[in-house]
């Protein structure tokens, strides 16, 4: 769809059609807290937001307010080590990055017999491919399927060098008494 899009209309056609739908696109965004999204719905999350800074930055400033929390939700979630996410209402229960969820015990048993990213549903994950164009002679091509929680992480990394490619001087130049530069009360 990027390229179709991206390629058949200006820039600022596409700026205009999208800047008269941001309210419902933030609302859809970033309606729900991002730990309570299932990973899939996490990733789509991070692809669109991703899609949106890199090619119109200016939807999405660095200093809106739903992005900034968006950002240190993932950055809190994605600096808590595997099995230390523990949910209190389900006890035993974990959640490890690479999107394994079950008992607690099972993880451990798991870790220690060195086979826990096994990643078994690979078989059923969708290969490389390249699909035809709507634009006559051009191919889209359809990266390679990987599994939710490794995804999560591409797609994470993909969002973050849009935000630092695209709000390059407010990223680096970012005051420490502002919540771009504010540094994590639990970080020092």
């Amino acid at each position: 769809m990027k390229l179709y899009m991206i390629d058949s209309m200006p820039t600022k056609e596409i700026e205009e059609l999208l800047s008269s739908h941001m309210s419902t696109i933030k609302r859809l965004l970033f309606a729900r807290s991002l730990r309570l999204l299932p990973l899939p719905e996490q990733v789509g999350v991070f692809d669109a937001l991703a899609f949106l800074i890199q090619e119109i930055p200016s939807l999405v400033p660095l200093s809106d307010q739903h992005l900034l929390a968006f950002l240190s939700e993932f950055l809190k979630m994605s600096s808590i080590g595997d099995g230390d996410m523990k949910d209190q209402n389900v006890s035993g229960y974990v959640v490890d990055k690479n999107g394994f969820v079950g008992l607690a015990q099972d993880w451990e048993s798991q870790q220690a017999r060195g086979h826990l990213y096994d990643h078994t549903c690979g078989v059923f994950l969708r290969r490389e491919c390249a699909a035809m164009s709507p634009v006559e002679g051009s191919y889209i091509i359809i990266p390679e399927e990987l599994p939710s929680g490794v995804q999560l992480r591409v797609s994470g990394l993909r969002l973050f060098r849009a935000v630092i490619r695209r709000h390059v001087d407010e990223f680096f130049d970012a005051d420490s008494a502002t919540p771009v530069g504010m540094p994590s009360p639990d970080c020092c």
